[in-house]
């Protein structure tokens, strides 16, 4: 505190003046019938400052001293008793981006504890709302009076003499009745990802959250907070140590209420952005400008232009949300670039958090309820990855190798877009509003053409069938392509060289091919064009991209023979990549060109993934085999039932090669019959119960 009353008497009046000039009395007699419900006055900054250069100052660099003065003096006026002390904030808002008040959490020195400070982020953990002795009322054992002790957040402080009689021969007895608590939340911020470069961790800080502002913000949440930045003395045991750790005790708190409000877009961006939608080719142009220096891969990089704008969310009046975010998997053989192109996306994504499938929290991808240090022992929330990239991108690499706790939570994260934790009594429903961008090896290394790709990895089918679009990447030789990959990966490797040579020796010489290896447009360009067009376009379906989306869906539904080609969920596949490529020209209208441009890109990844023999088959995605095969495989279970029913009374397994007669018989060849008997068994549908015979079980 202050080292004279003068200097406190001071600041009461400058207080008095100012809540009087501003017509901020109104506001706090009002607080006098609405407490305890509400226990806070909101103060704007813009207020403050227009009042006094000097208090604003004092203010923040004095935020405690400041802020209680005036606290105080609202007690006084409402006529609060301080025999009970109850509680009354100042909380200031519209406090602008300004130097020497918002920092980086990478950016907080010792110099600014104790003064007032905002920090940016997103909530990475959160505990519970708990009580916290605020006041703490201990009863003297002698003559039984009361000794009121403000206590500090961290520890609790004991009095050693009774204020009332002076006795000081034993502990005063702490009486919780008679004390006064405060609702009390510590809450974990953490920079966020993609303000930051690919080399550095992201910081985290803790912040206390009281009173009335607990329990509004939650982990995911991106929020700027405002508070008093403390230190808490580090200790091992009971020894003190010389180093401090910083927390910030929270004032205020705004959560962000534009998607990459991070992102300042002026008004010559925006004409160059608006310029550059009404090129015919925009759409080529973003797709050149992924990557260059990967070679080929046309249709992959133009599906992620289309990501990276992606659909139109949708809230229905009866609830329903339908989702708007795109997710492709890429699965393929080693040396494929994709994990070049996953790293490459999150540079150029507005807003993007990069992970591997084998977390390495303890919330892994989605999120969980943890028991740790941050929580003292109790349960705290963590978000995972999907949780942090709300409102963004999410690149996920080795997508295989995904903890088994986090596959059944994807399910809902991927479709339903939130991530339900219940646990330890934590009962929470976090969001995950993010485009995911997967990619997975196959389960022997190498993708096998001849085998489908439910065989291929250990993903579910239920979990396959949520990406919009699937790619495999598959390294054949052939003459043509690899001589064209050669030479662009020895020409990308030599101008990789004239570049080290140029920062080393400071010299000028030309270049040769280098324009084949620059993207078109700027990646920081890329990020406030896609920024304001997900901010600023929301386009709409026109009556002939409808006509045209339902006589294909329509079509292809009819063209399958003992198969069905596409479900309900491929239309709104295509129907989210027809809106991205409308975003994409900042159109609010779907042509029926953006709509066939779409078909197009599901059409040859259906042909890719989930066809055979030519002929595309839904199924093949969705449960693991065709339609046809399953048809074959109940042949097969009915030719054992009826092999066995043909032993007689006593009904025996029947002999394989009895069995392959009958389906041979039913036009089943034996090396299919064979085939299908070999996958019914590793799918536990029959056995041997000996040597050459087979049973269904």
């Amino acid at each position: 505190m202050f080292n004279t009353s003068i200097e406190a008497d001071n600041i009461k009046r400058q207080w008095i003046d100012f809540f009087d000039r501003y017509d901020y009395n109104d506001q706090i007699n009002k607080l006098r019938s609405d407490y305890p419900e509400i226990k806070s006055l909101y103060v704007s900054y813009n207020d403050l400052s227009g009042y006094s250069s000097d208090f604003i100052e004092g203010l923040m660099k004095s935020p405690y001293d400041y802020l209680t003065i005036g606290e105080n003096y609202i007690k006084e006026t409402l006529g609060i008793t301080y025999n009970k002390i109850r509680r009354i904030n100042i909380r200031i808002e519209n406090i602008p981006d300004i130097n020497g008040i918002k920092y980086d959490i990478r950016n907080v020195r010792s110099s600014n504890v104790n003064s007032y400070i905002a920090i940016n982020g997103i909530i990475r953990k959160n505990t519970e709302v708990l009580p916290r002795l605020q006041n703490a009322a201990f009863k003297c054992p002698a003559c039984g009076e009361f000794t009121t002790v403000p206590e500090d957040i961290h520890k609790l402080y004991e009095p050693k003499i009774c204020q009332a009689c002076g006795y000081d021969k034993g502990k005063l007895i702490l009486v919780p009745e008679e004390s006064e608590f405060v609702d009390s939340q510590k809450l974990e911020i953490q920079e966020n990802p993609d303000s930051i470069d690919g080399t550095s961790q992201p910081q985290r800080l803790t912040i206390i959250f009281e009173d009335d502002i607990t329990g509004k913000i939650y982990p995911g949440d991106r929020v700027t907070i405002y508070g008093i930045l403390k230190a808490d003395e580090k200790h091992i045991g009971n020894t003190m140590l010389t180093e401090y750790d910083l927390y910030l005790n929270a004032n205020n708190f705004q959560k962000e209420t534009r998607d990459f409000e991070e992102i300042k877009i002026n008004d010559e961006d925006e004409k160059k952005i608006k310029e550059l939608a009404r090129e015919p080719n925009i759409i080529d142009r973003l797709s050149k400008s992924i990557a260059p220096s990967i070679y080929g891969l046309e249709v992959i990089k133009k599906s992620l232009v289309l990501q990276l704008f992606g659909g139109v969310r949708k809230i229905m009046k009866d609830g329903t949300h339908i989702r708007g975010d795109i997710h492709i998997l890429m699965i393929g053989d080693p040396g494929t670039a994709k994990s070049q192109l996953l790293r490459y996306m999150t540079y150029i994504s507005p807003r993007s958090v990069f992970a591997f499938g084998k977390g390495s929290s303890a919330a892994g991808l989605t999120a969980a309820a943890v028991r740790d240090d941050f929580g003292e022992g109790r349960w705290t929330l963590e978000a995972g990855v999907l949780v942090l990239a709300d409102n963004g991108f999410a690149a996920i690499d080795e997508l295989d190798k995904m903890d088994k706790n986090d596959t059944a939570s994807m399910h809902e994260a991927m479709e339903q877009q939130s991530v339900t934790i219940s646990k330890a009594g934590i009962m929470a429903t976090l969001k995950s509003r993010c485009s995911i961008l997967a990619a997975a090896n196959p389960r022997f290394g190498r993708y096998d053409p001849m085998k489908t790709i439910a065989e291929q990895t250990e993903f579910p089918p239920p979990l396959l069938s949520r990406f919009d679009i699937i790619f495999k990447l598959i390294d054949t030789p052939n003459r043509e392509i690899d001589d064209k990959l050669a030479e662009h990966i020895l020409k990308t490797n030599r101008l990789g060289e004239i570049y080290r040579s140029l920062e080393s020796n400071n010299i000028d010489i030309n270049i040769p091919d280098e324009e084949n290896f620059v993207a078109e447009l700027d990646k920081n360009f890329i990020r406030k064009y896609v920024s304001y067009a997900k901010n600023h376009v929301f386009p709409r379906l026109s009556d002939e991209a409808i006509s045209i989306l339902k006589e294909e869906y329509v079509k292809t539904r009819s063209s399958g023979i003992d198969s069905v080609p596409i479900t309900a969920r491929q239309l709104e596949s295509t129907i989210r990549l027809s809106e991205a490529a409308a975003r994409s020209r900042l159109s609010p209208i779907i042509t029926v060109e953006d709509a066939l441009l779409a078909k197009g890109i599901v059409d040859y990844y259906l042909k890719e993934v989930s066809a055979m023999n030519g002929q595309v088959d839904i199924d093949i995605l969705n449960t693991g085999i065709s339609t046809k095969q399953r048809t074959e495989l109940e042949v097969v279970l009915a030719a054992i039932k009826e092999a066995k029913e043909s032993s007689g009374e006593q009904r025996t397994a029947p002999e394989i090669k009895d069995v392959i007669e009958i389906l041979m018989q039913k036009g089943i060849s034996k090396e299919r019959a064979e085939t299908d008997l070999a996958k019914l068994k590793s799918d536990g549908f029959i056995y041997e119960p000996s040597h050459k015979r087979v049973d269904v079980i």
